[in-house]
């Protein structure tokens, strides 16, 4: 294994890591979503439903989505269609992760940044929820942190293709 594959494989490491804390943000909001929703029901069953449970749901929705794609991302838990990309060598393979890769990081980091600035204008307005009024920045920002560390797995996985496509070989 030669310097520049161990400082890959520390990358990795760095990011996988940074990942699997993040999806634990995501997995907290799952059991909140479904302990909102039991409470709802119970709520219903006895008297009236929870107050702004459509709110909560919502919000621990894109936590939740937001938090865990990067994970997903780094374990490869996505779907991906390769039937073509399959029979070509794996430099050509690489080329084409490079191209999507690409274009994923630059989107996604797009989309972050512009959450980010977003998130800074509702602290600005002290923008709320309708029925709880829960601000919604820390929402923002956690979002766009989950879309910003998702941009860190597209940025590896754009590191890995140039390591192949200049070493020739997988790090």
């Amino acid at each position: 294994m030669n310097f520049k594959s161990q400082e890959l494989n520390s990358l990795e490491k760095i990011i996988h890591s940074m990942a699997r804390r993040v999806s634990q943000i995501a997995q907290i909001a799952l059991v909140l979503v479904m302990a909102v929703i039991v409470a709802n029901i119970l709520m219903r069953i006895w008297w009236k439903p929870l107050p702004g449970s459509y709110e909560l749901v919502e919000i621990l929705g894109a936590v939740i989505l937001s938090m865990g794609a990067a994970y997903c991302a780094t374990a490869r838990g996505h779907v991906t269609v390769t039937l073509l990309v399959d029979k070509l060598s794996r430099r050509k393979q690489a080329a084409v992760d490079l191209i999507t890769s690409l274009i994923s990081f630059f989107f996604i980091s797009a989309i972050g940044w512009g959450l980010l600035k977003y998130a800074k204008m509702t602290l600005v307005r002290g923008l709320e929820t309708p029925t709880l009024s829960i601000p919604l920045y820390p929402v923002y920002f956690l979002v766009a942190a989950g879309l910003i560390m998702l941009a860190l797995t597209a940025l590896l996985d754009l590191i890995r293709s140039i390591t192949i496509l200049v070493i020739g070989r997988n790090s």
